[in-house]
C-alpha cells in the first residue's frame, strides 16, 4: 500500500434527492470479513477486542456493519489485521484485504447515498490481485457468491438487503448505458457483471 492509500474519505450522509434510503448498514463487506476472521481464529468478540485493543462494543459495531471500515483509521486497521494474524485468523489478517473491503463498502454506500465520486474506489476494473479481490467482495455483497476462502466461515447469500441490491444493479445498468458519462461505461459494465449470479 502506498502512503496515499491510507486516506479514506467518508461519503456524504444526507438523504439522496430521490428520497430513497438504504436499508443495509454501511459496512456490510467489512462486517462479513471481520466475522469470518474471528470465526477462523475461534475468537470471541471479547477476545478479539482485547487483542485489537478496542472495546467489545466496537467489535460488535464492526460485525453488524454500523461502523464501516472506511471510518476506521489506517493505523487502527493495521492494528486489527495484526491482531487477527497473531490470533491465527486465516482470512482478514492482511491489511490490504481490509483496505479493499473498506473501499468496497465506500463504493456501495456512495452509490446508495447518491454520492457522486464513488467510481474512483475500489479498483474493480484493474487486473491483478487488488482488482480481483474487489470484484469478489462486490459480487458477494450483490449476488451472494461467497469467495472460496470465506466458505465455511460465512453464511451464504447477499450481504446487502435485497432492495439495496436491486438499486445497485439498476445504477450499474445506468452507468453501463452511459448515463454517468462515457468514462464510467467500462466501470458500469464490470459492475453489471458483478450483480449477476
Amino acid at each position: 500500500m502506498t502512503a496515499t492509500s491510507e486516506i479514506i474519505f467518508a461519503p456524504r450522509m444526507d438523504q439522496p434527492a430521490d428520497g430513497r434510503c438504504p436499508v443495509s448498514p454501511p459496512g456490510v463487506i467489512g462486517a462479513a470479513i471481520i466475522k469470518a476472521a474471528r470465526r477462523s481464529a475461534r475468537l470471541t468478540r471479547r477476545r478479539l477486542a482485547r487483542a485489537a485493543a478496542v472495546s467489545p462494543a466496537t467489535v460488535h459495531k464492526w460485525e453488524n456493519g454500523s461502523l464501516p471500515l472506511y471510518r476506521v483509521s489506517y493505523r487502527e486497521l493495521r492494528h486489527l489485521a495484526g491482531a487477527l494474524g497473531s490470533e491465527g485468523a486465516i482470512v482478514g489478517a492482511d491489511i490490504a484485504d481490509l483496505m479493499i473491503a473498506a473501499q468496497c463498502d465506500l463504493l456501495i454506500t456512495g452509490m446508495l447515498d447518491a454520492f457522486e465520486d464513488y467510481a474512483e474506489v475500489p479498483p474493480i476494473e484493474e487486473p491483478g490481485q487488488p482488482g480481483e479481490l474487489a470484484r469478489e467482495l462486490i459480487r458477494w455483497a450483490l449476488a451472494g457468491i461467497v469467495p472460496d476462502r470465506f466458505r465455511g466461515l460465512s453464511a451464504w447469500g447477499s450481504l446487502l438487503a435485497p432492495a439495496d441490491a436491486v438499486i445497485l444493479a439498476s445504477l450499474a445498468r445506468d452507468l453501463c448505458a452511459g448515463t454517468g458519462g462515457p468514462e464510467l461505461v467500462a466501470f458500469g459494465t464490470v459492475l453489471v457483471a458483478l450483480t449477476e449470479r
